[in-house]
């Protein structure tokens, strides 16, 4: 009858902490959505430090997310010791946050070491690589990552693009925007922007073909490709092409910056 007793108490006590533990990771991620950080990561110190209801992996990764938008590597080294420690560091999602936290903190060094660490790295794993070492101006390293990449969707072309056309290596980005369309990798909206702001007088030809494909593939009910198609041939001094968009794009489709752009632009005729 003890026994009994005494195995009901335990399953009622795993019962309130699993629903105490699903109340506060759903607490922690409606902070984190509403961009609260520093609140998020308040309530989880003062959840970890009491142990109850003991964090999960889940927990850990919104924790790490914080830390990684509040560059707070000192909290994320120890939040790391501790994924290793309870081997929660196993959780692909865990990883990922944590390559996330040393590529805000422009970390390459530990970004390498967590990814290497990772034994089947997905999409976000390789696209937060390429974009780290980018960023940081290794972009002939991210190039030769990238041809290692088992299967690139276009997350991972539009950050290799991205970054070689932040790094000055503009006919590179181009060159693989042409790769990307020839094997049949379906651009989005980041990906015509991108392109798109790179189109100065020396390339307005392939800008303007770019336009076309937009429209063929219907992007221009975008903002960011309608604002890049704006300054492209502002900057060339197209102002009769850059008009023509203006007037075509959709109204869904225009921002204060689109705005912006044309008043700008016409202003300096």
């Amino acid at each position: 009858m003890k026994l009994a007793l005494y195995k009901e108490s335990i399953a009622s006590l795993t019962e309130t902490a699993a629903k105490q533990l699903i109340k506060l990771n759903r607490t922690l991620g409606e902070l984190i959505r509403s961009n609260r950080y520093s609140d998020s990561l308040q309530r989880f110190t003062q959840i970890h430090s009491s142990q109850n209801p003991k964090p999960d992996h889940y927990t850990l990764s919104t924790a790490l997310t914080a830390c990684a938008n509040t560059r707070n590597v000192v909290l994320g080294n120890q939040l790391h010791a501790h994924a290793i420690r309870t081997s929660i560091k196993s959780y692909a999602h865990v990883a990922n946050t944590l390559l996330s936290l040393y590529a805000k903190a422009e970390d390459l060094s530990s970004v390498k070491k967590v990814f290497n660490e990772i034994e089947r790295p997905d999409v976000y794993s390789w696209t937060t690589l390429l974009s780290a070492c980018t960023k940081l101006g290794h972009v002939e390293y991210a190039c030769q990552l990238f041809d290692k990449i088992p299967q690139c969707n276009v997350a991972v072309w539009n950050a290799i693009i991205t970054g070689c056309a932040d790094n000055g290596r503009e006919k590179v980005a181009m060159n693989l925007f042409i790769e990307m369309h020839k094997i049949g990798i379906r651009h989005d909206n980041y990906t015509f922007a991108s392109v798109l702001s790179l189109c100065c007088m020396d390339a307005l030809d392939f800008g303007m073909q770019v336009h076309l494909l937009a429209i063929k593939t219907g992007f221009l009910c975008w903002t960011s490709v309608v604002n890049a198609l704006l300054t492209m041939y502002f900057n060339c001094e197209c102002v009769g092409d850059a008009y023509k968009v203006f007037e075509e794009a959709e109204t869904m489709a225009c921002d204060q910056i689109t705005f912006n752009v044309m008043i700008d632009g016409l202003a300096s005729v």
